[in-house]
């Protein structure tokens, strides 16, 4: 989600967002405890709205925060974007008087990304969101690849990964085809109890970038195939190359996603289950979204 305002529009009328944004910021804080320094990787900011729950935490828990650090990747075509919404979280820690320092990681490509631009500083404690960045680079695995490379040498002591749980990657047509009709339904479905008819951003939503992806989807091929997502069980099995394990979601991570539903009207068709030590968010039990969160373990 970015500020775009069909995206906006979303963000408040559907509850996959707001649900996996306070799980997953819930997750962090459950791992980072009572650190005094905390910096948080951001490898796709967009409206970065996810980041003000967090401040707010930091602030009302006992034990003081020095610092928090946030390095926001972005795009050479993103950047002003990512600054705009960079003024907008200082001037938020400023009113909480949260010491707090916005950094900007501007890159052509990820390729380029190298452990020493994070600049992870001597007491920092490091945790990296990836909100539904990694499936737009499964279709190119050596940018995907140099990206876990980087992240794993400095070792953070959380990854939290929100990724769209479906199987859209496969070689046969056939397969892609049913695979989108199930998701793509059920998300059809989600925004007709969600958003009314005449909403225009519901009318942009479904004329454009739903329709975009799904034919992304089902005709392209080869390199013009960029809509590749892929099942959690398939990222289970990517990162445990890179020597990474899960971290079970803890209760309160599960209260605050079904605290954040029971806030829409659609909650009794969104549907939460846990998967190993993840949770999978589905509508009508269709699954649509995953959020899993993990460490490294490092050799000895």
């Amino acid at each position: 989600m970015g500020t775009n305002p069909t995206f906006l529009a979303c963000h408040q009328a559907l509850p996959f967002s707001q649900l996996l944004q306070l799980c997953g910021i819930q997750a962090i804080i459950d791992q980072i405890g009572t650190s005094s320094k905390v910096h948080l990787i951001d490898i796709h900011i967009r409206s970065g709205v996810q980041w003000t729950a967090m401040m707010q935490a930091l602030v009302e828990r006992k034990s003081p925060i020095k610092l928090l650090k946030l390095t926001a990747v972005a795009t050479s075509s993103d950047v002003q974007k990512v600054v705009e919404t960079g003024k907008r979280l200082e001037s938020f820690a400023k009113d909480l008087r949260l010491p707090f320092f916005f950094k900007i990681l501007e890159l052509s490509d990820i390729t380029e990304v190298k452990q020493e631009q994070f600049e992870v500083q001597h007491g920092e404690v490091v945790a990296v969101y990836c909100q539904t960045i990694l499936r737009t680079m499964v279709w190119r695995p050596e940018r995907l690849e140099n990206l876990m490379r980087s992240i794993q040498k400095i070792n953070p002591l959380v990854i939290v990964v929100g990724e769209v749980e479906a199987n859209h990657n496969s070689n046969s047509f056939v397969n892609r085809f049913t695979e989108g009709l199930f998701f793509y339904g059920a998300l059809f479905d989600c925004l007709e109890a969600c958003m009314s008819r005449d909403d225009p951003h519901r009318a942009i939503v479904e004329g454009v970038h739903i329709a975009d992806g799904l034919q992304n989807l089902v005709a392209a091929e080869g390199d013009e195939r960029t809509n590749r997502s892929v099942y959690l069980n398939t990222w289970r099995i990517f990162f445990t190359r890179f020597g990474m394990v899960e971290i079970e979601l803890s209760d309160l991570c599960m209260f605050q996603a079904n605290l954040v539903l029971q806030q829409f009207s659609c909650a009794s068709s969104c549907t939460l289950e846990k998967n190993g030590k993840c949770l999978v968010v589905g509508w009508k039990g269709t699954p649509l979204h995953s959020l899993s969160t993990w460490k490294f373990v490092q050799e000895r």
